[in-house]
């Protein structure tokens, strides 16, 4: 394993660094990212690992730099007003996203309109933002791991795909609609296997049809069918017998 790696077991990430692995939180705080920030060519500019994501947002390799990547992203926009800035930090359709009202509350934080420009901020106020955006992701604590401590699953699962490309192909990622992964293929082979008809495309793009088919399984195993393939839909996707 390297500073950054991923590993999805049953829906459940498990965030690996150079001396302990996390696991069990909130994304940004197993991902040590505050912000959310998502994996790109700029969260790496700002210090997260090349080419690591997880769910799509980069993995920092301390909070400290988490947080900072999150000042230096708003100074980065600097001639942007507050209200512009959050519509595309947290662009609406995006989950529960309403950067509207996250604007508002950037703006009550820093006692300023959301028409301020972010240029106009000391640096004391950019913190007050970076904290705001902090406590609006939110970051709830999980476990963290010693190397030679780990839970007996994810040891157990390690040690039976103990290469990158035997992981990346037994991965079960937490994806819903919208999800763009490799794991997304394990969801579309085991619906086929089970016998959705007719067939899903095994392309890894948790489309339209993939959403539709998870909904229908959960409503036919008593699972809430809110189309997002979690650690109980992963496990009873593994239980039953095709």
């Amino acid at each position: 394993m390297e500073p950054g790696d991923v590993v999805n077991i049953l829906g459940v990430d498990h965030v690996f660094y150079d001396e302990f692995m996390r696991t069990g939180g909130t994304v940004a705080w197993n991902n040590q990212n505050p912000g959310n920030i998502v994996r790109s060519g700029e969260a790496e500019s700002y210090g997260a690992f090349p080419g690591k994501q997880n769910r799509g947002f980069a993995v920092f390799p301390d909070e400290a730099t988490g947080f900072e990547a999150i000042r230096r992203y708003l100074a980065k926009r600097g001639d942007r007003t507050i209200a512009s800035v959050m519509r595309d930090y947290a662009p609406a359709g995006h989950g529960s996203n309403d950067p509207e009202v996250y604007a508002q509350k950037v703006a009550a934080a820093l006692g300023v309109g959301t028409d301020t420009t972010v240029n106009s901020l000391d640096d004391g106020q950019l913190t007050t933002y970076a904290n705001a955006i902090k406590d609006m992701e939110g970051s709830r604590p999980g476990q963290t791991h010693a190397p030679g401590a780990l839970p007996p699953d994810v040891a157990q699962w390690l040690a039976g795909h103990p290469g990158r490309a035997e992981r990346a192909a037994a991965d079960q990622p937490f994806a819903r609609r919208g999800t763009v992964a490799e794991g997304v293929k394990n969801i579309q082979r085991r619906l086929n296997e089970l016998g959705r008809t007719p067939p899903l495309d095994v392309d890894g793009n948790f489309g339209p049809r993939t959403d539709a088919a998870v909904r229908a399984f959960q409503t036919d195993h008593g699972l809430a069918a809110d189309g997002m393939v979690g650690n109980k839909t992963w496990r009873r996707l593994m239980d039953i017998q095709g």
